[in-house]
């Protein structure tokens, strides 16, 4: 869940500043090439709004980098360490260097291809969806329901929980990506000989909507094609475009309002971040062992249904994108992140230690 205070192993709650360098708010500075206005407005909803657990302000303009807490750099469109460290010149070492990106290794400069080697010991924090990161971007979370008081209440939609009684269809999944690394759309294909899957996107056969992504800030429980998925069919295919620790997109958090099964394909640590008995897990499955699976499962309501089950504990977030940052406004009210520290070989933490690797052959 979205940590509103980090405890220490004592149990003790992390002190917080009181004073930063604009007054009682952290500031922080966006340096993103190109800057998409659009994107960005959409991506810093929750904290423009002020429904972030704890608040903080974001720039944009370079000139005012003096009076930020700490400085954003945005990979995509990070040509060389020696064009970035131009435009913020001149370094202010009080000021600590965030890498951000919302990709694996494989997108994340895909501006340029920029070798990660040309970052080392340039940046003193990281923002990702490692959850090894000074700050975290997740796309989501799951909550026990004794916890959901803590949550700000714009994030808490309760769980659709009835399975509808009409004929539902048995698999759908959402994919626009259609040279995705993992080679989902070669599983999928494979799966198709054996049960049906309907695809919609640019990789499809089938349409509905619009794209969804940050930017179009959709709401999951209200979106009308995550709806007729949610309520239309028995399962749905999370599968990720990469296989790299710890990355879980919107994908599979989108739907988990609706009583629908998500069947996951990637290498995060499912059982860490999803109920138990939630999810099937494709990765255990060969195309044709997963369509028994949940032919079977169709087949036999008593057994899909205890999918749901988790539902009675858990609380999902029903948020999504527009909130990916306020996990580091939280990060920037703590002494912590202000102490020195530097990525030397920042290659080796983002590519080598993110063990990602090829999906199906």
């Amino acid at each position: 869940m979205m940590e509103l205070f980090r405890k220490k192993a004592s149990g003790q709650l992390v002190p917080r500043l009181t004073r930063f360098r604009s007054g009682s708010v952290p500031r922080v500075l966006l340096w993103s090439d190109p800057l998409n206005g659009h994107y960005w407005k959409a991506v810093f909803a929750h904290v423009k709004s002020g429904h972030c657990p704890l608040p903080c302000d974001v720039i944009y303009d370079v000139r005012k980098r003096k009076t930020a807490d700490a400085i954003i750099i945005f990979m995509r469109g990070a040509e060389d360490s020696k064009t970035v460290r131009k435009r913020l010149a001149p370094r202010d070492p009080r000021q600590p260097w965030v890498m951000l990106t919302f990709e694996t290794p494989v997108h994340s400069n895909s501006m340029y291809d920029t070798p990660y080697r040309d970052f080392n010991g340039v940046f003193n924090r990281t923002m990702t969806y490692r959850l090894d990161a000074d700050a975290v971007s997740n796309h989501g979370f799951v909550v026990p329901k004794e916890d959901v008081h803590l949550l700000p209440k714009q994030w808490v939609v309760p769980p659709v929980t009835e399975v509808t009684n009409r004929p539902r269809k048995l698999a759908v999944t959402f994919i626009s990506n259609c040279n995705a690394k993992s080679n989902r759309l070669l599983y999928i294909s494979r799966f198709q000989r054996y049960a049906p899957v309907d695809v919609y996107g640019w990789c499809g056969t089938m349409e509905c909507g619009e794209p969804m992504y940050v930017e179009h800030r959709y709401d999951a429980t209200t979106n009308p094609c995550l709806r007729a998925a949610g309520e239309g069919y028995l399962f749905y295919f999370a599968f990720e475009n990469n296989f790299c620790r710890d990355y879980v997109t919107e994908k599979v958090y989108n739907l988990l309002h609706y009583p629908i099964v998500p069947v996951v394909r990637g290498s995060a640590d499912y059982p860490a971040v999803l109920p138990p008995g939630s999810y099937v897990d494709a990765n255990r499955l060969s195309p044709r062992e997963l369509a028994q699976r949940l032919l079977y499962l169709g087949d036999h309501p008593e057994e899909y249904e205890k999918y749901f089950e988790w539902k009675k504990h858990y609380q999902p977030s029903t948020i999504g994108g527009e909130r990916l940052m306020c996990h580091l406004c939280s990060r920037l009210h703590e002494p912590e992140f202000y102490q020195h520290k530097v990525y030397e070989d920042f290659e080796d933490w983002f590519v080598s230690k993110s063990n990602c690797m090829a999906g199906l052959g």
